[in-house]
């Protein structure tokens, strides 16, 4: 009985490490793209009335509305997946560095530019809030934005 439990207790201690490590990696970085989608989808329900007192320019709207549109077109499981695969590949670049095999290169390439596209519209929202609002920037300090 005491080897038993002495497995289990190990295999318990062991998942919940896991999970609080992969939790504080990944809450950062689920609550930026919360924002994300959320300031977005916000903004892209405003009336153009409202959309003109925000912008600077009121052509920036296009981009605000590009943005909003590429937000929503990845699903929450999209993202995840998204997510796990940057993890993975972050994971790969410390343990084993790619040995010039020109098929790997391109898959990790391919890897790469996917699990980019999350703070890519991160980056877009940023840029445009800083430069292309009236929104005080402060909003999007306080967001967390800043601290990629």
């Amino acid at each position: 009985m005491g080897y038993r439990d002495g497995i289990s207790v190990g295999k318990e201690a062991s998942a919940q490490e896991g999970f609080n490590v992969g939790f504080k990696q990944s809450a950062h970085d689920g609550y930026k793209w919360g924002n994300v989608r959320g300031i977005a989808s916000a903004f892209g329900s405003l009336p153009d009335d409202s959309k003109k007192k925000l912008l600077k320019k009121f052509e920036d709207k296009e981009k605000f509305h590009s943005l909003y549109e590429s937000a929503q077109a990845i699903s929450t499981d999209s993202a995840l997946k998204i997510y796990y695969v940057h993890l993975l590949q972050n994971d790969k670049q410390f343990k084993e560095p790619l040995k010039g095999n020109t098929q790997e290169s391109s898959a990790s390439a391919g890897e790469e530019s996917n699990s980019n596209e999350l703070n890519f519209l991160l980056e877009v929202l940023t840029s445009l809030v800083h430069e292309s609002s009236r929104i005080k920037s402060s909003i999007v300090e306080k967001s967390g934005f800043d601290n990629k």
